[in-house]
C-alpha cells in the first residue's frame, strides 16, 4: 500500500495527508490509507470510463474519463475529508477559551507555564484535548515547551487556535506576564465569536431567499416549462402531418412549423440546470453562513435532492392534470 501512495504526486498527496490530520481520523499507518484511497480513486475512474463507453461507443473519451474520474474521485473525498478537519477545528475554537481560561488560573496560582499546561488537559476539552495530549507527551518526553506548542498547532487548520500559539510562544520567548494574555485571548476568542454569530444572523435571510429561488422556484419553473415544450414538441409533430390530419385536431397550431426538440433531451438539459443551480446555491450559504465555500459541500446533497425531487414532482403533478382535462385529451 505504501508504494501506491507513491503514485500521488506530493501536490496532491501531502494536502490529503494534512487533512487526514486535522480531521483527527484514527489511521494508524497513514502511507497505507493514502494507498488504499489510490486504489479507490482507480476504482471509481475505471468504473466511470466503462460506463461512459457503454452509453456512447466512443473509445476516444475513454482514456479522458479515466483521468477525469482520477481526480474527480480525488477531489472529492478530499473535500470530504476537509469538511471534517473543518468540523474538528470548528470544536476546538469552541472549547479553546475555556482551556486558556483554566491555564490563566493555574499560572495564576504559581505554576510555571509546562506544568499549568499539563494541568489543563482535560477529557471535557473533546477534540482539543487530543491536540494538548499531543504537546504534553513532548514536553513530558524532554522536547522545549514552545517547539511542542508550535508542533501541536500544525495538527489542526483553525486560524485562531494557531494564532492563539503563536501568541502564547512569543509570551514565553519575550517573559510576559502570560496569565494575563491568556486571559485576555480568551476574552477577544469569545468577543470574535459573538460577532460572528451576529453576522450569521444578518445574513439568514439572504441564505433562505437564495435557497428558496435556486432550490424551490428555479425546480419548480424548470418542471413546468420541460412539459410545456414537450406539449410543443407534440404539436410539432401533428403539424408535420396535417395533411393526413382532420384540422380541427391541430387548430391554429397546424399552420405552423415548430422545431424538432426531443422531450428526453430537454429533460435531461433541466435536470443538470437543476443540480449545477442547486450545488451553486449550496455553496454560496456555506460563504455567507461561514465566509467559505467549503462549508457549503455538506448542503450539496440535501439542495440537489429537494431541487431534483421537486422538478420531477411539477413534472408529474402537470401531467396528471393535463392528462385529466380536456385540453391534455386534445393535445
Amino acid at each position: 500500500m505504501e508504494h501506491i501512495s507513491n503514485i500521488l504526486p506530493n501536490r496532491l498527496k501531502v494536502p490529503l495527508e494534512e487533512n487526514i490530520i486535522w480531521a483527527q481520523l484514527k489511521v494508524n499507518d497513514l502511507p497505507a490509507f493514502i494507498g488504499g484511497l489510490v486504489i479507490l480513486f482507480l476504482v471509481i475512474s475505471v468504473a466511470i470510463s466503462t460506463i461512459t463507453f457503454i452509453l456512447t461507443y466512443m473509445l476516444l473519451l475513454v482514456p479522458i474519463m479515466l483521468v477525469a474520474g482520477f481526480f474527480a474521485s480525488y477531489f472529492v473525498i478530499r473535500s470530504v475529508i476537509n469538511l471534517f478537519a473543518d468540523s474538528v477545528a470548528s470544536q476546538i475554537e469552541k472549547v479553546l477559551p475555556d482551556m486558556l481560561m483554566l491555564m490563566a488560573a493555574n499560572l495564576r496560582a504559581g505554576m510555571i507555564p509546562e506544568n499549568s499546561f499539563l494541568a489543563s488537559i482535560k477529557p471535557e476539552f473533546g477534540k482539543l484535548n487530543v491536540l494538548l495530549g499531543h504537546a504534553a507527551i513532548e514536553v513530558q518526553g524532554g522536547k522545549d515547551f514552545r517547539e511542542s506548542l508550535v508542533e501541536m498547532s500544525s495538527l489542526t487548520n483553525s486560524k485562531f487556535f494557531q494564532d492563539t500559539i503563536r501568541i502564547i510562544g512569543e509570551g514565553l520567548r519575550s517573559g510576559a506576564e502570560l496569565h494575563l494574555i491568556l486571559e485576555n485571548l480568551a476574552q477577544n476568542i469569545l468577543q470574535n465569536e459573538t460577532i460572528r454569530n451576529d453576522m450569521r444572523a444578518q445574513v439568514r435571510s439572504y441564505s433562505l431567499f437564495i435557497f428558496i429561488a435556486a432550490t424551490i422556484a428555479a425546480p419548480l419553473l424548470y418542471g413546468v416549462a420541460s412539459f410545456l415544450i414537450g406539449i410543443l414538441d407534440s404539436i410539432g409533430s401533428l403539424s408535420t402531418s396535417a395533411a393526413t390530419v382532420p384540422s380541427g385536431v391541430t387548430g391554429v397550431f397546424s399552420s405552423f412549423s415548430l422545431p424538432k426538440v426531443s422531450s428526453t433531451l430537454v429533460i435531461v438539459i433541466s435536470t443538470i440546470n437543476v443540480v449545477i443551480t442547486t450545488t451553486s446555491s449550496a455553496l454560496l450559504n456555506g460563504i455567507l453562513n461561514t465566509g467559505n465555500p467549503k462549508n457549503g459541500f455538506r448542503y450539496i446533497p440535501i439542495f440537489v435532492l429537494i431541487g431534483v425531487g421537486i422538478f420531477f414532482a411539477v413534472r408529474f403533478g402537470v401531467s396528471t392534470f393535463f392528462s385529466s382535462s380536456s385540453f391534455g385529451g386534445g393535445v
